[in-house]
């Protein structure tokens, strides 16, 4: 069995609907699905926005789905690394963290190399081109191209999320390998739009909206380009997934939904 973990629901969805047979997972306190690809099982969980509810996320999956060979994090990252736009994979080497007293460690986690490779071998094999370094874990979100470009000079990682290192750890506590596939929202210099709007499960929340887009009118010229990246994102997201999936071998039916998202995404 291969445990993948994402985020919030719109990072999956583009992948979920890929799924011919899918079921619910049924299990207390997880939220997610089942599904069977080329021969494998794939169970599929939510864990919401941040460091804790990652970690307690996967304790719990680890605990209630034993038998794991492989734990995949994905899910949308920030680029720190000018030469990455929306919709860019990042296939992590490397994993680092830094609290919120600005410390910064490299996580202590098993990556499994030779699935690294592997997954790096089913994308080119299919022909997607994607970046492989570090991936910078924080327990804030780093709003602002002056906070992330400080981030990439102290620590070298390509790009920033809020969960991977939590994943990691938990993973590397129970021996299994880990691999982080993820694909770029916003460009180094481009301020994160809105983050106060959504819950920890990345919906909006209308009053936290209303709120924030009051305080902030400038914001509602911007939402359309981020929800452009998003769409750009997730799609790339279900095209790596699929390929590493299917090992570079792209079927019949998911060649004709990539080619649809493709010639769907905004320009």
């Amino acid at each position: 069995m291969i445990l993948l973990f994402y985020a919030f629901e719109r990072e999956i969805a583009p992948f979920k609907r890929r799924q011919k047979t899918r079921a619910l997972l049924a299990l207390d306190g997880l939220h997610g699905f089942r599904t069977e690809i080329a021969g494998k099982e794939f169970a599929v969980v939510g864990h919401g926005i941040g460091h804790q509810r990652a970690a307690q996320t996967a304790r719990r999956a680890f605990d209630l789905l034993p038998g794991a060979e492989l734990v995949i994090g994905t899910g949308v990252v920030g680029a720190l690394s000018s030469g990455l736009k929306p919709g860019d994979l990042v296939l992590s080497d490397r994993i680092l963290t830094i609290d919120g007293d600005g410390r910064i460690d490299e996580q202590a986690a098993k990556l499994g190399d030779a699935h690294i490779r592997a997954a790096g071998r089913s994308l080119a094999l299919a022909g997607i081109a994607y970046s492989s370094g570090a991936i910078l874990t924080s327990h804030r979100v780093l709003a602002t191209a002056a906070e992330k470009r400080r981030a990439k000079e102290t620590t070298g990682a390509i790009a920033v999320d809020m969960e991977t290192a939590a994943i990691a750890a938990e993973a590397g506590a129970r021996g299994l390998p880990f691999v982080a596939i993820r694909a770029v929202l916003d460009e180094v210099d481009d301020d994160v739009v809105g983050a106060e709007m959504a819950d920890e499960h990345g919906i909006v929340r209308p009053l936290a909206a209303t709120s924030f887009l009051v305080r902030n009118p400038g914001t509602l010229l911007k939402l359309p380009r981020m929800m452009r990246n998003l769409s750009r994102a997730t799609a790339a997201i279900a095209d790596a997934l699929t390929a590493i999936a299917h090992e570079g071998k792209f079927p019949a039916d998911a060649k004709r939904a990539r080619g649809s998202a493709a010639r769907k995404r905004p320009r």
